[in-house]
């Protein structure tokens, strides 16, 4: 008979000395580490919100520093140089100081949907407009962690991890203790850990009493309500299933995004999916927990033009959402693919994997997606006419 236990303990041996190699050929500290993104005059001005024409105008007199210049002779600006153009100008692209936070889960019980995924590519998009963003990896999967290249051995032997937050019993109350710095400047994160998938248990276990199971249910609220006017926006990767852990994130959030492939299974298992969320509002209704989010946006994820049948379940699922749905729908594209599987999101690097043309398709199409997102996210907060930003010609003036 086959010794169970040892036959696992044998494969997550190989299995860890496996990820360990992996790691080394994957991992590029280079890129990830020491993000060495870099932005031509133009890429810059964008992302800024100003022109080209302004911001030479600007480093001409002296207001900016000048820009670097590069072995080939061409200008260009670091995110570090992004930022403090932004804090040189008064631009805010985000909320006021007294304005919480939009709390933001990406949330879809069926798995292979691209939650991680989408977390990842919009926590970037979002770091690249100069907001402050929190990740929160509520998965024991950890696969956002992963993204942003934790160290999973640190964390076991940290007793500073949202699983030791979670715990019912556990001294730790500082939710800021758990935030970790990532190689974006103004990202950071509450990465998950290999002990996550235990507090699911311990959360259940002795949660007897209404009062006591609320107030289970509202761990992760109470700890993002420490630290939520310190950041624009939130993001929460739940795990796929409404546990404890995932009751935790529902109550949590203050919006949803729900990545739904164009596909006959994935819609059926959605309606399955907004069943259990209306079930589960309601029961924390129930319990005095009042939950009731600000908006819900669906998206298609994966979606492929010339693949049977998705444009026909695109349209079902538009009929479906109506306003809920967004726009644009996230395209299949290797480049997506390749970049996780290096650990890195398609906005990390400005060298494509596979083609010039796919890359630049591929993030042309992620920013018109996140663009919606965020004219959301910008409709959440009541200084809707942001300090320095969307006046183009200021720096035209005598103000520059």
């Amino acid at each position: 008979m086959i010794d169970t236990v040892s036959n696992l303990k044998a494969m997550v041996e190989n299995g860890e000395a496996l990820s360990a190699q992996l790691k080394k050929v994957a991992f590029r500290p280079r890129i990830r580490k020491n993000l060495e993104l870099t932005f031509g005059p133009g890429r810059a001005a964008d992302l800024i919100g100003r022109t080209p024409e302004a911001l030479a105008k600007a480093e001409a007199k002296g207001r900016l520093p000048a820009p670097k210049i590069g072995s080939n002779g061409r200008r260009y600006y670091t995110l570090e140089d992004l930022t403090l153009i932004r804090q040189v100008l008064g631009i805010t692209p985000g909320k006021q100081a007294h304005e919480p936070a939009v709390v933001l889960a990406v949330q879809n019980f069926k798995g292979g949907v691209g939650k991680s995924t989408i977390t990842k590519h919009l926590a970037d998009y979002l770091a690249l407009q100069g907001l402050r963003i929190l990740v929160v990896d509520c998965d024991p999967q950890a696969s956002t962690s992963s993204l942003f290249d934790v160290d999973q051995q640190e964390l076991w032997e940290s007793e500073e991890t949202l699983a030791h937050f979670l715990a019912p019993t556990a001294p730790l109350n500082d939710f800021r203790r758990t935030i970790r710095d990532t190689a974006w400047p103004t990202t950071k994160i509450v990465p998950s850990s290999l002990g996550l998938g235990e507090i699911e248990w311990h959360m259940v276990a002795g949660a007897e009493g209404r009062e006591e199971i609320m107030r289970r249910f509202g761990l992760l609220r109470a700890g993002i309500s420490q630290v939520r006017r310190e950041f624009d926006v939130i993001l929460l990767d739940p795990p796929p299933a409404m546990g404890f852990l995932g009751m935790n994130v529902m109550a949590a959030a203050s919006g949803l995004v729900v990545p739904v492939p164009a596909r006959q299974l994935d819609f059926l298992s959605t309606i399955h999916f907004m069943t259990n969320i209306a079930d589960t509002l309601e029961s924390l209704h129930e319990h005095d927990m009042g939950v009731n989010y600000d908006f819900i946006r669906v998206v298609a994820s994966n979606y492929s033009r010339s693949a049977d049948g998705e444009a026909g379940m695109l349209r079902i699922l538009q009929q479906m959402c109506g306003t809920n749905m967004l726009t644009n729908p996230i395209l299949a594209s290797e480049e997506i693919k390749n970049s996780v599987q290096e650990f890195r999101s398609v906005y990390e690097s400005d060298k494509p994997i596979s083609s010039h043309k796919t890359f630049t398709r591929c993030r042309d199409n992620l920013d018109l997606v996140f663009s919606e997102i965020l004219h959301v996210i910008r409709q959440q907060w009541p200084s809707t006419s942001l300090t320095g930003f969307g006046d183009q010609n200021v720096l035209d003036g005598e103000a520059a």
